[in-house]
């Protein structure tokens, strides 16, 4: 006598289950660290560094700071999701995923959703940290919320293109440390800490094509004045950098093996 097999989970239980078991995963590796403690260290020391020199300037530096900890914290959530991505494929776990009867988009989904909610976590702590120095949405609550939701966008899109890395890593320290001198260049590199004008002539076109510049320029303009012309350049970038980083990372987990 046959005994039926059970039925196979839904795409819904599926995504559950690994949205779940990615959760576990941050929350015991350096995800903490990197996405809360290393923010909130280099917000404090900007902020004592800085706020005076840019109060000679004009530059109400309480205000101008937070966007660009917040592009920097999300930048930090598309890395350490490299670093756990990159984990799972040299372990063989990626591999055995594609064997399963699974939605094809299961598991990247799962990914991407717990890395949105990290990010979301995170932002909200830089924030409660930026309100506590002066920090304000000037432009009410609907630039907050476009704030929060460019800001967790951006992450999502980076960590997409990050998890295209670490699929095709042999290592998670190596995945990790390739990122992090075009993280530190991109970040410099751009309007995140200073004003366009305070880099040299020949600089500034690069500063101002820069998707970090463009990022950090949107949120503040969100903060501020609410949704203008500096919103569009922001939400090209993000198009643009979702369908590349997108199909790299769907190309790459086809490839897994």
């Amino acid at each position: 006598m046959s005994v039926a097999s059970p039925p196979a989970a839904g795409p819904a239980r599926q995504f559950a289950v690994l949205a779940a078991r990615n959760l576990r995963q941050a929350r015991a590796g350096r995800s903490i660290g990197l996405t809360v403690v290393f923010p909130l260290t280099f917000f404090a020391g900007f902020m004592v560094v800085f706020h005076r020199l840019m109060s000679d300037y004009g530059i109400a530096y309480e205000q101008f700071l937070p966007p660009a900890i917040v592009v920097q914290t999300t930048v930090l959530v598309a890395m350490s999701a490299c670093y756990m991505v990159a984990g799972d494929a040299r372990s063989g776990l990626i591999a055995r995923y594609r064997t399963l009867p699974m939605g094809a988009a299961v598991v990247p989904a799962a990914r991407l959703v717990v890395d949105a909610a990290r990010a979301a976590v995170a932002v909200a702590v830089i924030l409660v940290a930026a309100v506590v120095v002066g920090f304000r949405f000037t432009a009410g609550a609907a630039g907050a919320v476009g704030f929060v939701l460019l800001a967790v966008g951006f992450a999502v899109v980076l960590a997409a293109g990050c998890a295209a890395l670490g699929l095709g890593a042999r290592d998670p320290e190596q995945a990790y440390s390739a990122l992090t001198l075009p993280y530190l260049v991109l970040t410099t590199v751009s309007t995140a800490f200073v004003p366009v004008d305070a880099f040299p002539g020949w600089l500034q076109p690069v500063v101002r094509a820069s998707p970090f510049s463009a990022q950090v320029d949107a949120l503040r303009a969100l903060s501020t004045e609410g949704a203008d012309q500096r919103v569009w350049p922001a939400l090209v970038w993000l198009l643009a950098l979702g369908l590349l980083f997108g199909f790299a990372a769907a190309r790459s987990f086809r490839r897994t093996r």
